[in-house]
């Protein structure tokens, strides 16, 4: 009998402590009763892990107008050695938390928020009462997740969850404090409802949209916020159809309408006949001048329909149609529609060349026109960032509609628009310097020529074929006389970009063993490490699949060339992870397409199977397993590494050779 009273106690004392908050309120001092004054922070650290800082700091979270925000504020130490703060408050100001820590707020020397179990007051009114928001704050400031927000930074570690009755007992009392303001956040006072009620939550859900759709008063947007939560949590088909008769009815031009009707559209049908009529009745109905007479948040879904409806007519071939819908579409849209469907279709051969420029002519201009459209806004931070992307996405675009006129032999066209690119994009990419030198090649305007060869090279942007023709004008225009074109090149450079490119090849320099190797050659020979004894060598990984890899190929064609007389330096592409006759198609390809290259092909795994057994060994070094992937060894010693490629020829072999240079000068 006095063990079951022992246990009985127990179960009350356990009881007792789930219906309590787990945090201290003690570091709390409300000064006096009067709105909009302030809280003071009363912190003592003794025995804490604060105890000896010089400077403690508080990260102040304030639970306002139901939602969160947190703010840093420097605590002064009195003369008893407590350090204190005053928070500012307001009339709705329901809750506030603090975690105590010095040094930096992202990685503190030291920290203090009560063993995770928290410091945090719940404010009252100058009447004593409760405000609103309180218990939802106090039940949010344990489980995070209720309302999300800041607070979610509050815990190293993600706390557990109190008992149900007890949230069950705030969300009742927050239910009764707020009354229908619940409304204003609905989404957290569910969370909250959801965790007390466990499996009995979806019956309450329902009963409480059902008993709040009695009141015909309800307007556009409460309607909207059950109609989210019908059909994105509660997936109640009969309440989903209630709620859409119910908006359909008395507000049927509103924006819960139109998103009921973007819902059901049939964007991911196979059939693509259904897609076009489910997105062109939607714009019939909703057609896009009518929301910009009064614009809300759902731009998503005119970017999202016309995008559909736009690959839909194109994949069938409407181009007609396709090209229409540019009166209606702002840049964003206009963009990633051009992206989607004409640089593909242009890249994979998808539509004829005659054809895909009817389209591409008809659209770029329009495309062009609403550049200034402001359409980017909400994606950045700052109109500085969404302009920039502007500029970026518009010099992709014309770079594609460039290459098409090119092939062409629309010489005329494509020079006016490499007008049309912003200063950076008319040099900075080697592939479209290459097209515009054929361009003016084509219209026989040998006087702009040179300027844009020597505006590549101030870019770094420059193809072998580019090197040859400065170098055959410049000859020409010094009487044959070649001693001074080094120094010529090196002055177009400018400073910035040498400087850039030496502090990306500092960034690079490592130093690791290079594993043992017997690599095979094109010709079916066999190199070792004695072989690169007393030499400098720059491999490249790379692989017949890999399409960064193959463009690169014009820049290491470039190194090749500069160190082919120098004994003392070798260039090698290894080919590595490849499958099937690897060995005949890397050599095919290499020859075919007329480079001059020490190729090797990477030895088998004996433990796998795979062509990769030097490449995997060196992948701790490299951090990933991507190509391509250029290293320089030296001395047995892998002493400079870098991957990726930048789409400039010229940019590679600077790169390179400047760190080959640099380890030949070595002592």
């Amino acid at each position: 009998m006095k063990k079951q009273t022992i246990f009985l106690l127990l179960c009350l004392v356990q009881a007792v402590l789930y219906a309590q908050p787990r945090y201290d309120s003690s570091v709390f001092k409300q000064k006096n009763s009067k709105i909009d004054d302030v809280v003071q922070i009363v912190y003592n650290a003794k025995d804490k892990d604060l105890e000896f800082s010089d400077e403690v700091n508080a990260n102040v979270f304030v639970f306002n107008n139901f939602s969160w925000s947190k703010s840093v504020l420097p605590l002064k130490k009195n003369s008893t050695g407590v350090w204190t703060a005053d928070v500012p408050i307001s009339s709705t100001t329901a809750f506030i938390g603090v975690k105590f820590y010095q040094g930096d707020i992202n990685q503190p020397d030291a920290a203090d928020n009560n063993n995770d179990r928290g410091y945090a007051v719940a404010l009252k009114n100058e009447k004593g009462k409760a405000i609103a928001g309180s218990y939802l704050a106090e039940a949010a400031f344990q489980v995070p997740s209720i309302t999300g927000g800041d607070i979610i930074y509050y815990y190293a570690n993600t706390p557990a969850v109190p008992a149900p009755e007890y949230l069950k007992t705030l969300g009742a009392k927050e239910y009764a404090l707020s009354g229908k303001d619940y409304l204003n956040y609905f989404q957290s006072f569910m969370n909250l409802q959801q965790l007390a009620l466990g499996d009995a939550f979806p019956i309450y859900a329902q009963k409480l949209i059902n008993d709040a759709l009695a009141d015909k008063g309800l307007d556009d947007q409460t309607l909207g916020l059950f109609y989210n939560y019908a059909n994105g949590r509660l997936k109640d088909a009969a309440l989903i159809s209630r709620l859409e008769k119910r908006v359909n009815a008395d507000f049927p031009n509103g924006p819960t309408a139109r998103f009921i009707a973007f819902t059901n559209t049939k964007g991911s049908s196979p059939d693509k006949a259904e897609v076009i009529s489910s997105y062109e009745d939607f714009l019939k109905r909703f057609p896009i001048e009518q929301w910009r007479k009064k614009p809300n948040a759902q731009n998503f879904i005119y970017y999202a329909v016309y995008r559909g409806l736009g690959s839909s007519y194109f994949e069938s071939k409407q181009f007609d149609k396709f090209i229409s819908l540019y009166d209606d579409l702002d840049f964003r849209t206009g963009n990633e529609l051009m992206r989607w469907n004409i640089m593909r279709a242009y890249m994979f051969n998808m539509v004829g060349k005659d054809s895909l420029y009817n389209i591409a002519e008809a659209i770029m201009p329009k495309l062009i026109a609403r550049k200034g459209d402001n359409s980017y806004k909400e994606d950045f931070d700052t109109k500085a960032q969404a302009d920039s992307n502007v500029v970026k996405n518009l010099d992709e675009r014309l770079f594609t509609h460039i290459s098409l006129l090119n092939d062409l032999k629309k010489y005329g066209e494509a020079r006016k628009y490499f007008l049309e690119l912003s200063e950076k994009g008319k040099y900075d990419n080697a592939e479209l310097n290459e097209i515009n030198l054929q361009v003016l090649e084509g219209l026989n305007d040998d006087k702009q020529i040179l300027p844009l060869l020597e505006m590549s090279a101030r870019y770094n942007a420059m193809t072998p074929r580019m090197f040859e023709k400065l170098k055959v004008i410049y000859l020409k225009n010094h009487n044959g006389d070649g001693k001074e074109y080094e120094a010529y090149l090196s002055r177009l450079k400018s400073d910035e970009e040498k400087a850039e490119m030496k502090a990306y090849v500092d960034h690079n320099w490592v130093n690791h063993p290079m594993p043992d190797f017997r690599l095979e050659t094109a010709d079916g020979l066999f190199l070792t490490p004695e072989d690169w004894k007393g030499k400098i060598v720059v491999v490249d990984f790379w692989a017949t699949w890999c399409r960064p890899c193959i463009m690169a190929f014009p820049g290491m064609q470039l190194l090749a060339d500069k160190y082919a007389n120098d004994k003392a330096v070798g260039i090698y592409m290894l080919g590595t992870m490849q499958t099937g006759d690897y060995k005949s198609k890397s050599v095919n390809y290499v020859r075919g397409e007329g480079y001059r290259f020490n190729l090797l092909h990477d030895s088998v795994n004996p433990t796998t199977n795979e062509q990769d057994l030097v490449f995997k060994q060196l992948v701790p070094l490299f951090g990933d397993s991507s190509i391509p992937r250029k290293i320089i060894v030296k001395d047995g010693r892998v002493r400079y590494c870098s991957g990726g490629y930048s789409g400039s020829p010229s940019k590679l072999m600077d790169e390179l050779s400047l760190a080959v240079e640099i380890l030949k000068n070595e002592k």
